[in-house]
Formats: structure tokens, C-alpha cells, sequence
């Protein structure tokens, strides 16, 4: 009887430890999102901005700077479109789907799409620094102007862009470590009946 007792008590604990930990990992992948969600809607109205911004300095403007509002708005279309599609794909996500490993799995993904995109920012600004500068090399009337205006759009996208992932790789980052900090107190514990996993109060 007193076995049986406490061959019950082990059962709740496991239920209630197991209920905990599927608790914490639904409120992280939820925030993980929830994170992903806001940032898409920061960069589709960024996008939103280039294009009204950049339409109507295309059609107003002249010399230089019609070919920098000109490459601003095709800048918002890219932007706009990769936002809406992130965004309405994040919202079909199940927080809840994911188990321990997916979780860290999809934390460092969405960390490293930050990561390699800040480097893709830097190569965008120093695409238009090139751009400004052939355009400078250029006589008036062959290309001059548009060459210096699609430079300085480059420069100003990639340093928002820049500006954009990087904030958004620390919110992650800080988000991840308490993520990071939880699995490492899992401790693989071998058993007679095979491999477990215990977790360290």
C-alpha cells in the first residue's frame, strides 16, 4: 500500500513538473512570436512610408533626388511585401507545438536571421556608398544623377535596416536567455529503464 502511495505521489510530481515546463515553453515560443510580429509591423510601416513617400518625391522631384525617392519606394514594395508575409505567417504559428528542442532550435533561428541580415545591412550601405561614387565619376546627363540618387537610398535603407535587425537580434537575445538558462538546468539522468530527464531545482 505504502508503494503504491508512493508510486502515486511520483506520478503527480512528474504530471505537475511536466505541466510547469509545457507552461514555460508555451509563454516563450509565445513571446518569441508575439517579438517576430511587432517587428513586422515596424518594418511593413516602414515600408508603407517609402512608398508614399517615395511615389510622390518621384513624381515632384527633380535631378538627384527623384532617383533617390524613385529607389525608396521600390525599397518600401520589398519591405512591405517580406513584412506582410513574415507577419501572417507567424500568426498562423501554435506556441504550444513546440517541445524543448524546437524551442532552442527556433530561438537560434530567429537569432541568426537578425544576425545575417545586419551583415547584409552593412553590404547594402557599402553597395551605395559604390553607387554615390561611380554616379560622381559620371558626366552630367549620363546617368549621374540616378546613380547618386539609387547610392543614397541604398545607404539610408541599409542603415535603417542596419538599425532595425540589430535592435531586434538583442530583443531576442535577452528573450532567449531565460530560455537557454532553463535548458541548462535539464539534466539527462540514465536509469535502468533508459534515459530521463530530470530537472534541477
Amino acid at each position: 500500500m505504502k508503494q503504491l502511495f508512493l508510486l502515486l505521489c511520483m506520478a503527480l510530481h512528474a504530471l505537475m513538473l511536466s505541466a510547469q515546463e509545457n507552461s514555460f515553453l508555451y509563454q516563450q515560443n509565445k513571446e518569441r512570436i508575439n517579438l517576430t510580429k511587432t517587428a513586422m509591423l515596424v518594418l511593413g510601416g516602414w515600408g508603407v512610408a517609402n512608398i508614399a513617400t517615395g511615389l510622390i518625391g518621384n513624381s515632384t522631384a527633380g535631378g538627384e533626388a527623384k532617383y533617390f525617392h524613385q529607389m525608396n519606394a521600390v525599397w518600401g514594395v520589398v519591405n512591405l511585401g517580406i513584412a506582410t508575409a513574415s507577419y501572417f505567417g507567424n500568426r498562423k504559428l501554435n506556441p504550444g507545438k513546440y517541445n524543448w528542442q524546437e524551442s532552442v532550435q527556433e530561438q537560434h533561428k530567429i537569432e541568426k536571421i537578425f544576425l545575417i541580415n545586419g551583415a547584409l545591412d552593412l553590404a547594402y550601405m557599402a553597395g551605395g556608398l559604390y553607387l554615390r561614387e561611380h554616379g560622381k565619376r559620371k558626366l552630367i546627363g549620363t546617368g549621374h544623377d540616378r546613380w547618386k540618387g539609387y547610392g543614397n537610398s541604398f545607404i539610408m535603407q541599409g542603415a535603417f535596416l542596419l538599425l532595425f535587425d540589430g535592435i531586434n537580434f538583442t530583443l531576442h537575445h535577452a528573450h532567449g536567455k531565460k530560455l537557454f538558462q532553463r535548458f541548462d538546468e535539464l539534466q539527462l539522468s540514465v536509469a535502468p529503464g533508459g534515459i530521463g530527464m530530470v530537472y534541477s531545482w
